[in-house]
């Protein structure tokens, strides 16, 4: 199969076409969202979520997880400050295998970390906000014990942050919303 001088012009047109399409798509969605007036970024200078996230006390927690959880929030929360809320929180640790080989062996389980919060007014006692985060993730069971055993508190541990910074996310968006309240 030959390819002459005008399918390669062809296709060289078809080419520009594209590349110009794309400009075209990529210059309306910014100025569709440069329309966005009501977007703020949460950490922006004065928005209330640092000042209002320094003032936040994690309460203790009972066993490992619980631990590396409250560690990843406080340093989240940078708190310096004399503590105007009490953050209480109860996690809930489930596994489950599958994969199940003729055995009866799983080859895999999946480790569930369900976390309840409540945010605590030091003043007054009285929660003002309670919230509920989920993560999930799977590891491979292999015949070692102490990898099976690393596994699961790697696991373990990539779920605590993923919980301690879902926290950290609902607690710095009420904060910010309840700054703009105040203004």
């Amino acid at each position: 199969m030959k390819i002459g001088p005008n399918k390669i012009a062809l296709d060289i047109t078809q080419l520009l076409a594209f590349i110009t399409g794309r400009r075209i798509l990529a210059a309306a969605l910014l100025l569709t969202v440069s329309a966005c007036g009501g977007f703020t970024p949460l950490y922006q200078s004065g928005s209330g979520a640092s000042s209002g996230l320094s003032g936040v006390q994690v309460a203790d927690m009972p066993d490992r997880l619980g631990q590396q959880v409250r560690g990843y929030m406080i340093d989240k929360f940078r708190s310096n400050s004399a503590p105007l809320y009490d953050l209480q929180m109860n996690l809930e640790t489930t596994t489950d295998g599958f994969g199940i080989r003729p055995d009866a062996a799983s080859t895999q389980e999946e480790v569930t970390v369900v976390g309840r919060w409540e945010l605590v007014d030091v003043s007054t006692g009285e929660a003002v906000l309670t919230g509920s985060e989920r993560a999930s993730e799977t590891f491979d069971v292999v015949l070692s014990d102490f990898a099976n055993l690393t596994q699961r508190e790697d696991t373990e541990r990539r779920l605590a942050y993923l919980i301690a910074d879902e926290v950290h996310i609902s607690l710095a968006s009420w904060f910010v919303s309840q700054a703009q309240k105040a203004e």
